[in-house]
């Protein structure tokens, strides 16, 4: 796919070294430890009571909650929102009956607490989904198909298919955190049904934006920057910032806290141009490794210009479920006329789909296009629309010293917000 991105061998996983912990929490969720490459546990996980399970793959402010709430509000659906959540090794049971769509500047429909279904994995007292880590979030984001086996991640999600309460019903996993891995997810978890949700670039970084200064959300524009600096080192990544012309900040720590600042403090110092570059490359590096795979594509504008694709949608999804979904569309987001805003942008993702793209179905190859040629808005009708949306103005300070100023940063703020965070989470 990628330079670089070709034969990946394979560790030797006759042996896995899962750690005693491990061992005795797949042991109580009926899930035999893992062998060769994976589908042992994926598997093992289904059960003969359900034998199937939907793994819904979405981007931040592409409508994936949204439809993910459609089908959690089905009796037979045990819904898990965002199984790689970073704060799922935080979580305690309290903390999952507090966390909803009205607990933060969202914007997402009305639906119980996002969590509530981890609520029997998390020890009582404890904190934390068993089994999970932290990396899980945004570590090797982006993996072909056939990529290396990572036993800690697939026993984690074989756990939550095996749970006692998923075993009675349809399991549906809905992901912010999966987009750049669908087919290597699928190589793990064959039988389930697994499906990636698209929208409109423009659409949805504008739907970031306006969170970021309407309501002080700073996450959705900030999380692909993270996923992209954290990711770096990834031939792909490399390849997709040259292309656009995206600056990624350099991260001299592991540390999540920190790259979370880093990345704050980078973005801030872009206007609005560049920030939109870092995400439509993002968001076409996702499209790429999604539609490597055989997963059923939800085109979320057509959701509600085109009947045949929404009657499509929820006869496959209800046929999984057993009962009727109704993917009836929320109201329309804002039209904008066509301009040439972010023209040279979408052209260059679109040279690096078609050349980097070219493995994919013609079919798929075509949504993706499609998707960068929709009609583009300047910046000043989305201010027009939008009033709330100003683009930051860009720091005057030089580069390199903006650099080094993250470097003193990374080891003053290192040690002490470890110290803050233990504090923290005592005190909870």
């Amino acid at each position: 796919m990628f330079e670089g991105t070709g034969q990946l061998e394979l560790r030797d996983l006759s042996a896995p070294a899962l750690d005693v912990y491990t061992r005795q929490s797949l042991a109580k969720a009926g899930v035999r430890p893992p062998g060769l490459r994976g589908s042992d546990v994926g598997l093992q996980a289904f059960g003969a009571a359900t034998g199937s399970a939907v793994f819904l793959h979405t981007g931040w402010r592409s409508g994936g909650s949204w439809i993910w709430s459609r089908l959690r509000a089905s009796g037979r659906v045990h819904g898990y929102y965002e199984p790689l959540h970073e704060q799922a090794a935080r979580f305690s049971r309290r903390d999952v009956s507090s966390v909803g769509p009205r607990s933060w500047a969202s914007n997402h429909s009305e639906t119980a607490p996002y969590f509530e279904e981890f609520r029997d994995l998390i020890p009582p007292g404890g904190r934390g989904v068993a089994l999970y880590q932290r990396r899980f979030a945004f570590d090797d984001f982006f993996r072909a198909p056939d990529g290396p086996v990572d036993i800690e991640l697939e026993a984690y999600l074989a756990s939550l298919l095996a749970g006692p309460c998923a075993a009675a019903k349809l399991p549906v996993l809905k992901f912010c955190r999966s987009l750049g891995r669908v087919g290597w997810l699928e190589q793990m978890f064959p039988r389930a049904l697994h499906a990636v949700v698209l929208r409109d670039p423009v659409a949805q970084f504008m739907s970031g934006q306006r969170l970021l200064r309407e309501k002080r959300n700073r996450y959705f524009a900030l999380a692909p920057v993270l996923v992209l600096a954290r990711n770096a080192h990834h031939p792909a990544v490399r390849q997709a910032a040259s292309t656009l012309g995206v600056r990624l900040p350099p991260l001299f720590s592991d540390d999540l806290d920190y790259a979370v600042e880093t990345c704050w403090r980078h973005l801030r110092r872009q206007d609005t141009d560049e920030q939109y570059r870092g995400f439509l490359a993002f968001w076409t590096l996702c499209a790429i490794f999604a539609l490597d795979s055989n997963a059923l594509v939800i085109d979320l504008d057509a959701l509600r210009g085109n009947a045949m694709h929404r009657h499509d949608i929820e006869r496959v999804l209800g046929e999984h479920v057993g009962e009727r979904i109704d993917l009836a569309p929320r109201q329309a987001q804002p039209d904008f006329e066509p301009a040439t805003g972010f023209a040279a942008a979408h052209a260059a993702a679109s040279g690096l789909v078609r050349a980097h793209g070219a493995h994919l179905a013609e079919d798929r190859l075509a949504v993706i296009l499609a998707k960068l040629k929709t009609p583009l808005s300047d910046m000043q009708v989305y201010r027009d629309a939008w009033p709330g949306i100003a683009p930051p103005a860009p720091s005057s300070r030089p580069p390199r010293l903006a650099i080094w100023a993250d470097v003193r940063m990374a080891r003053a703020m290192q040690p002490l917000r470890r110290l803050h965070g233990a504090m923290v989470w005592r005190q909870k």
